[in-house]
Formats: structure tokens, C-alpha cells, sequence
């Protein structure tokens, strides 16, 4: 039976080909790609409103974060990996859970990377099992199938939960000034991480004329749901976000570097969204657990006709956690 590449493969040949007379109607429906199953959509929870590292890495979600050269940009984001995967408090949140990072790193050595993690107050005690670094990694482009596969069976191999790469000029093949370069990664290897629900962050560096976005074609921001633009001054570092499709996201994020009693980042207070404190009351005299996720939230004020909008629940959650 011909499976479903080799029919689509067949359609493009020949548009007026009649493929389901020579394979058979039921044959090929079966090879199709299964639409949305809503009852299971509703049923599932939602990582909406939830970061693995909160205000900058949304859960789930593909996120790109530029500046330019020696800006800062990998001294923060190894700090939040090594954070995630030794469970250690990072940017004012608490501890949690460890987790899984796969860290691919284009420029660094071991020696770099050793540096690195002793600043940040790391050494030979810290269990960074969960923090799988590959430094200098001879893989295919992550723009062509044989990159995205390679980088596929590492995520089999070791089931992270954030795929970091550093950086992404240095991963691909194709002209970093042509937006099908990014069209390609997104094919290859973008859209198969994101399928498999695993939070990919992308460092890049900002082109000559910085207030115009990352160095290359402006397509490298079509298949990211976030984009931060860093800029930093003496210990001042801020991120703005010059492109999202997550509302819950904020616009901008400002931190101090602090180097006692070692380094790391912290942020500035912050300014909730109107209606925060009154929504955080709310979830309160409904007793909604503090680790509650926002569908939870949601529903919780929908049974007392109190709805609120998605990006204002999820920052009276976020506020109550700080809180507590």
C-alpha cells in the first residue's frame, strides 16, 4: 500500500492524479493526519500562563532571546538552566523540582563552562546530572532533516523538558539573511519540539543596527511565540519583549546583576495588571490552591459568575505564590 508520504509525493507530480481510485478511499483516509479531538482538548490541562522559568521561559512555548555580543545573554540563561536542573531558587522563585535541560552550546568549552558555573556558585557537590550540556557539538544543521532527527533522538534519549540552544546562527546551514533558512529549521526541528511539548529557548545575537531585531532575516520571528530583546548597562539588565502571542507574558522584565554571595540575577519589582489584587482575593475566599493551574483558576471563578480575563488570572495566581 502506498503510505502517506509517497501519496502526497504522488499529488505534487501529478495534481489530477486519482490517487484514492488506484489506493482506495479508506486506504488513504487512513494514512491522514488525525484533526483535534476536542473532548480530549478540554479534558487536558493547560500550560497556559505557566513558565518553567517565571517571567522568561513560558512552558511548552518556543522563545527567542537576542542582544548583542557579550551583552549577557548565555551568562543568564546558563543560570536558569543550571537552576531548572538542580531544582535551585532563581529571578526570585522559589525552589522547585528539577528538571531536564538539554544545553546546546556552540561556543563554550569545558574550561568556559567550569568558569561559569563556579561564578554562579555551582561546584562538585551540585548534582547537574539533569543539565545534559553538549559544547561544541558536531551535529547536522538544525535546518536540514538530519539535524532535526539527531537533535529528536538526543530528546528521546534523555526526555528534557527545555531544549536550549546557543546560539542560532551557529546551528544552521542555510543564509541566516533568508527567512526560508528559518522556514526550514522551523519544518525540521522547531515544529517537532514543539510538538512534543518540549520548551526550546534560542539565543541569538542583534544585528549592527540593534533597534532593528536580531542579526538576519526578520523570519526569525515568525515560529517563536516569544521574543525577548536584552539590553544591559553596568549591573541593569532589561528584556523586552518585542514580540509575542502569549498576553500573559509581560512587555518587560528589568534585573539587577548582583555578584554576592555569588552571581546572579534579580529582578526589580514588577507592576501587576489592574485587577490582580481583587482576582487574588477572589481565588482566596474560593480556597483555589496556590499551586492551582490557570484552567483550574478559571473555573473556579466561572462557578461564582466572577470570570476574569486569562492574563489577569494568571497574574493573581503568580501574585499569590509570590505572596505566600
Amino acid at each position: 500500500m502506498t503510505n502517506f508520504a509517497e501519496t502526497l509525493r504522488m499529488l505534487t507530480r501529478n495534481p489530477d492524479a486519482d490517487v484514492f481510485a488506484s489506493n482506495g478511499t479508506s486506504a488513504v483516509r487512513g494514512l491522514l493526519p488525525a484533526p483535534v479531538d476536542f473532548p480530549t482538548l478540554w479534558s487536558r490541562p493547560s500550560t497556559a500562563g505557566e513558565f518553567l522559568i517565571e517571567p522568561l521561559i513560558p512552558k511548552g512555548r518556543q522563545t527567542a532571546l537576542y542582544a548583542l555580543a557579550k551583552g549577557g545573554k548565555s551568562l543568564l540563561m546558563l543560570e536558569c538552566a543550571a537552576a531548572l536542573a538542580t531544582g535551585r531558587a532563581v529571578l526570585d522563585q522559589p525552589p522547585r523540582e528539577p528538571a531536564t535541560v538539554v544545553y546546546l552550546d556552540m561556543e563554550m568549552t569545558e574550561d568556559d563552562l567550569r568558569d561559569r558555573l563556579e561564578d554562579l556558585g555551582y561546584g562538585p557537590d551540585d548534582n547537574l546530572d539533569r543539565l545534559v550540556c553538549f559544547l561544541l557539538p558536531a551535529l547536522p544543521p538544525l535546518d536540514t532533516k538530519a539535524g532535526g532527527d539527531v537533535l529528536l533522538a538526543i530528546c528521546d534519549a534523555y526526555r528534557p523538558d527545555c531544549v536550549l540552544i546557543d546560539t542560532m546562527g551557529r546551528t544552521i546551514q542555510g543564509p541566516e539573511n533568508d527567512a526560508d533558512t528559518f522556514r526550514a529549521y522551523f519544518r525540521h526541528t522547531g515544529s517537532r519540539l514543539k510538538a512534543a511539548n518540549i520548551t526550546t529557548v534560542r539565543l541569538d545575537h542583534a544585528g549592527k543596527d540593534e533597534t532593528r531585531g536580531q542579526r538576519g532575516s526578520s523570519g526569525k520571528t515568525e515560529d517563536v511565540d516569544l521574543v525577548w530583546h536584552l539590553t544591559a548597562q553596568g549591573p541593569n539588565v532589561k528584556l523586552r519583549a518585542t514580540h509575542k502571542r502569549l498576553p500573559w507574558v509581560p512587555d518587560e522584565v528589568l534585573l539587577t546583576r548582583v555578584v554576592e554571595p555569588f552571581l546572579s540575577h534579580k529582578p526589580a519589582p514588577r507592576a501587576w495588571p489592574p485587577g490582580t489584587a481583587e482576582t487574588a482575593a477572589a481565588l482566596d475566599r474560593l480556597n483555589v490552591e496556590l499551586d492551582a493551574t490557570a484552567r483550574d483558576a478559571l473555573s473556579a471563578l466561572r462557578t461564582t459568575n466572577e470570570g476574569r480575563r486569562r492574563e489577569v488570572v494568571c497574574a493573581a495566581l503568580r501574585y499569590r505564590r509570590n505572596r505566600s
